[in-house]
């Protein structure tokens, strides 16, 4: 995040490729939690699978969305060409929604957590782009997408698959159900979570190495 504090060193160019790539995991992560929600069902209790359901629910759509505010600024997704690293991170992601449970609510946790900064870099850079570009009205559906995700829903995501976890060491193999809270196994969940963290770290990274030669050229 520190690296995008100061947007005066990245080409427009290279933010609107940044927009791009992010629209991505956006576009897959529907699937993603579609994935979470079936391999979830093999808990003990449905509460996973239940919040699960839910996210998914309220992420249903938010990719029209995001494409169609990005087109009103003349960002045009059909003509990206394929960045390796984003390809890589989405199988990674994917093969950890079909996991075992326990992996897939480390992982899902994780990824919801990242979301909340996420969105509060791309409205930043959004609103640069829109500046840059002299959009005006045209790009407030873009920043109202990324307020609508820090409003609440995002946060709602974290905290409610948060619950699951709370109170969970790293010491600990294995937590029986206890109320809504499945059996989870301790270890998995903790690999899931950094695993993600992980794979999202050298995706960022791959990212933002890009986004800076795209700059000086």
């Amino acid at each position: 995040k520190a690296q995008l504090v100061d947007l005066s060193q990245y080409s427009t160019k290279s933010l609107e490729w940044l927009m791009m790539e992010h629209f991505q995991f956006s576009y897959a992560n529907v699937g993603f939690l579609a994935d979470a929600v079936k391999a979830t069902t093999a808990f003990d209790t449905d509460a996973v699978k239940t919040e699960l359901i839910r996210n998914h629910g309220e992420e249903s759509g938010h990719a029209t969305i995001y494409r169609d505010a990005l087109k009103r600024i003349n960002v045009d997704l059909d003509i990206r060409v394929e960045f390796v690293p984003t390809t890589q991170f989405l199988k990674t992601i994917n093969i950890l929604s079909n996991h075992e449970p326990s992996t897939v609510l480390g992982s899902m946790f994780a990824t919801e957590t990242a979301a909340i900064f996420e969105h509060q870099v791309f409205r930043e850079v959004s609103k640069e782009v829109i500046k840059r570009g002299n959009w005006g009205d045209k790009g407030e559906k873009l920043v109202w997408f990324h307020d609508m995700h820090l409003a609440g829903v995002e946060q709602s995501h974290r905290d409610e698959l948060g619950i699951f976890l709370r109170g969970l060491s790293p010491e600990q193999i294995l937590v029986t159900q206890e109320g809504d809270r499945p059996t989870i196994d301790v270890q998995q969940a903790l690999k899931g979570a950094y695993q993600a963290i992980e794979t999202m770290v050298v995706w960022w990274n791959a990212m933002l190495t890009e986004a800076q030669a795209i700059s000086k050229n």
